[in-house]
């Protein structure tokens, strides 16, 4: 997996941590989600953000498949959003789930709602295979489908 150096604190980051931040007329920095969140907060005067770096945590689905998530926080102005996403070969793909909060809500009850709306998708199987065809089953699906004909088949 390469990394790059945050242009800010330096470390080696993964490219599904890393934002390029800035302006067309400033140009642009590539920074680790830290450094990206702390900036953010110090342009919006936020004081009171805590950036916690979250533990990737594996869940299990209905079909018994192991899926290890990973986690990224990011401060948005008035916003914050915590994304859960799988990775292969170095980048999201596989399931990936958002939720949005307000820059004052505490952090683990946000992914506390973000791990309840994982366990609910993870739970149901969406897509049956009929032949060559996939068909949503007897539910509606509120949710991006999308596929990578060169990647691995997974179905649920």
């Amino acid at each position: 997996m390469s990394q790059d150096l945050c242009e800010q604190c330096a470390q080696p980051t993964v490219a599904y941590d890393a934002i390029h931040y800035g302006s067309v007329e400033a140009g642009y920095r590539l920074l680790c989600t830290r450094c990206f969140n702390a900036e953010v907060a110090k342009r919006n005067g936020v004081t009171h953000f805590e950036n916690v770096q979250l533990e990737p945590i594996r869940m299990t689905d209905c079909a018994s498949e192991a899926h290890q998530f990973h986690f990224q926080m990011r401060l948005l102005g008035t916003m914050i959003v915590l994304d859960a996403f799988e990775i292969q070969d170095g980048f999201p793909a596989g399931y990936e789930f958002r939720i949005i909060g307000k820059p004052e809500d505490d952090v683990l009850t946000l992914l506390g709602r973000l791990v309840e709306k994982m366990r609910r998708v993870l739970a149901v199987k969406d897509l049956a295979i009929h032949g060559n065809q996939f068909q949503i089953r007897d539910q509606t699906v509120r949710a991006l489908i999308s596929s990578d004909p060169a990647g691995p088949a997974t179905f649920l």
